[in-house]
């Protein structure tokens, strides 16, 4: 039995004394899967694994706290807790740990205007809507047609108001990007049956970068677009410009088969009273946020 303890003491001796010994019981303790998350994610094992080794290469900070806890013998759900509320302060909301083996979660923000259930929860766009020319039939529909000519006409007012100086016919411009899908980022144009017909943004650093990056102009989009339908609401004067722009759009393209920028001119009044000028794009115009992702 002394041999054996002389054995062990001689062993804790060494491991303070030999550097190698003393590196690899660091990394044994701060991380302790170094050697198993050298090759690329495994997207069918646990999500707890996932998230360990997702935070592993991108966020160690929440890697060494998540390990901390580990050993400290915190049940699964106070890791996952934390694990969220971390990678979420990241920039990559996430709520459960359940859904990181998918791939990073992303939200779509987009609608569509051919389903009937957009109008019944979002009824109060309906005026805002109609002078474009959808028509909401009365009974039961599963399909409301958007023809291409009203495409061509949401692109132009809205590439017409994003064109102004006013701020808040920009944020106008915004509301029709968001209400006709072209604002140029995915989140915001897509909604959830297209967003998931796209593959899944993997938990690599470059494609996390990509994800905060659209997560945070997408927001940005809709509290703009959000800020335009108060707008459009409480200023009467705006209403009615936009309803003659939009006649005289669908006027143009009924002559000539397309929208001409050289001859059209869309003149708006913003909400301070100033009168602003600018060119319509033509009908294959597509709306992009400057830094659109």
């Amino acid at each position: 039995m002394k041999a054996i303890t002389a054995i062990y003491d001689h062993l804790a001796v060494a491991l303070t004394t030999d550097p190698l010994l003393l590196l690899a019981a660091a990394a044994a303790t701060f991380d302790p899967f170094w050697d198993e998350f050298e090759d690329d994610i495994d997207y069918d094992t646990d999500p707890l694994t996932i998230a360990l080794q997702v935070t592993r290469g991108a966020f160690p900070d929440l890697y060494a706290d998540a390990i901390e806890r580990l050993r400290a013998g915190v049940p699964y759900a106070e890791l996952d807790r934390l694990l969220c509320r971390g990678i979420s302060a990241k920039g990559i909301p996430i709520d459960d740990l359940e859904t990181i083996g998918w791939g990073i979660p992303l939200v779509a923000l987009g609608i569509e205007l051919e389903d009937p259930q957009f109008y019944a929860v979002h009824s109060d766009l309906l005026p805002i809507l109609a002078p474009f020319g959808i028509d909401i039939p009365e009974g039961e529909t599963y399909h409301i047609d958007v023809p291409e000519a009203i495409r061509q006409v949401s692109g132009a007012i809205a590439h017409s108001l994003h064109e102004q100086t006013d701020p808040a016919l920009q944020q106008v411009s915004w509301l029709f990007g968001w209400l006709f899908s072209c604002t140029g980022n995915s989140l915001v144009d897509y909604s959830d049956e297209m967003l998931g017909e796209i593959p899944p943004l993997s938990w690599s650093k470059e494609d996390i970068a990509f994800a905060v990056e659209m997560i945070e102009e997408a927001d940005g989009i809709m509290h703009d677009a959000m800020a335009g339908l108060d707008i459009l609401k409480t200023t009467p004067d705006l209403m009615t410009t936009l309803e003659r722009h939009i006649a005289t759009l669908y006027r143009e393209l009924k002559q000539k088969g397309k929208l001409n920028e050289q001859s059209i001119r869309l003149e708006w009044t913003g909400p301070s009273g100033s009168t602003e000028r600018a060119a319509v794009a033509d009908a294959q115009f597509l709306l992009v946020r400057g830094d659109a992702a």
